[in-house]
C-alpha cells in the first residue's frame, strides 16, 4: 500500500477514466515502480511514494512519448488488406500456372522429376528443388487447399509487414523450410507442396503477432496466446497422415517465426517505402522463375 496521508506531495498522474490509470500503473509496474490508483472527486489519482514521484513522471513520459510516436508511424505504415492482393493474385496464378503446365503437357518436362525437394539432390547442391517443390502439387484438393490458407495468412502478413516484405519473407522462409527439411529426412524422401511455405505464413503471423504484444501490456499468458494459437493450428491442418510431410510442415513454421519474430522486434525501424515493397514482391517472383530455369537447364 502506499502511504496517502500527504496525497499530494505521491500525485503522478490523474485521469477521468479508471482505465487509463491502471495502464499508466501497470507501466511503471513493470520497471518495479509500485503506485496505487484511487478516485478523487470524480476523477482518478495515481499516486506512489514521493521519493519516486520523479521518476515516476519521466517514465510515463517516455511511454506516452513512444506511443504517440507509434501512432504516427502506424497510420502510413500499416498497409491496408487491399494493399496484399496483387501478392496474392500472383501467388495463386503462379500456383495454377505450374498446375496447368504439368497436368496438361504444355511442357515436354517431367516437372515433379525435376523440381521436387529430393532430400538426396537438395544435399547434393540442387537448391532449386527447394523453391520450385513450393509450385507443385500432387493433386487438386492438395492445390486447392495451399492457395486457400496461403491466401489467408499471406494477406495477414502483407497487413502487418507489406506486401512485398510479406510474399518475399514467406517465400524465403519456406525454402529454407524445405532445405533444413531435406537435411533431416533421409535422402529417399521426396516431397512437393507449397504447404511449406503457408506454415511459414502461419509461423510469420504468430511470431509477430507475440512478439509486438511482448512488449506492450500484455501479461502472464496472454503474451503466448497468438503462438499457442498457431501451434494448434499447425496441430489440426499439418498432423500425421497419408503423403503429409510433417517435417516440412515444422520447419517451414519454424523458419517462419524466426522472421516473424525478426520484424517483431525491428519492423517499426525497417518500415519500407512502396517502391522498395514492390522491388521485394518482383525478386520473389524472379527467384521462382529463375529456380523453374535452373531446373529446366540442369
Amino acid at each position: 500500500m502506499i502511504d496517502t496521508t500527504n496525497l499530494n506531495d505521491g500525485i503522478v498522474y490523474q485521469s477521468r477514466t479508471r482505465k487509463s490509470c491502471v495502464e499508466a500503473a501497470v507501466v511503471l509496474e513493470s520497471v518495479g515502480i509500485p503506485s496505487e490508483v484511487l478516485p478523487w472527486e470524480g476523477h482518478f489519482l495515481l499516486i506512489v511514494r514521493p521519493d519516486r514521484v520523479a521518476e515516476s513522471a519521466q517514465q510515463l513520459h517516455l511511454y506516452f512519448l513512444e506511443n504517440s510516436k507509434k501512432e504516427e508511424i502506424k497510420s502510413p505504415g500499416q498497409p491496408g488488406l487491399l494493399k496484399g492482393l496483387p501478392g496474392a493474385l500472383i501467388y495463386v496464378s503462379l500456383l495454377l500456372l505450374v498446375d496447368s503446365a504439368q497436368n496438361y503437357n504444355f511442357l515436354t518436362l517431367d516437372l515433379n522429376e525435376i523440381g521436387s525437394a529430393n532430400a538426396g539432390l537438395i544435399r547434393q547442391g540442387e537448391w532449386w528443388r527447394a523453391v520450385t517443390a513450393l509450385t507443385l502439387h500432387a493433386d487438386f484438393p492438395h492445390l486447392a487447399g495451399n492457395i486457400a490458407f496461403g491466401l489467408v495468412f499471406g494477406l495477414f502478413a502483407s497487413q502487418v509487414l507489406g506486401a512485398g516484405v510479406a510474399w518475399f519473407s514467406i517465400l524465403l522462409a519456406g525454402i529454407l523450410g524445405n532445405i533444413v527439411s531435406g537435411f533431416i529426412q533421409t535422402p529417399p524422401h521426396n516431397a512437393i507442396g507449397a504447404s511449406t511455405a503457408v506454415f511459414a505464413a502461419l509461423g510469420i503471423v504468430a511470431a509477430h503477432t507475440w512478439r509486438t504484444r511482448h512488449n506492450r501490456l500484455y501479461r502472464g499468458i496472454r503474451r503466448w496466446m497468438p503462438i499457442i494459437g498457431g501451434l494448434m493450428l499447425l496441430s489440426l491442418l499439418g498432423g500425421p497422415g497419408e503423403r503429409i510431410d510433417v517435417t516440412s510442415h515444422i520447419t517451414g513454421f519454424i523458419s517462419g517465426t524466426c522472421f516473424g519474430a525478426f520484424y517483431g522486434k525491428f519492423g517499426s525501424r525497417l518500415r519500407l517505402k512502396d517502391a522498395y515493397q514492390i522491388a521485394l514482391g518482383i525478386a520473389a517472383v524472379v527467384l521462382v522463375l529463375l529456380a523453374w530455369l535452373t531446373a529446366a537447364l540442369s
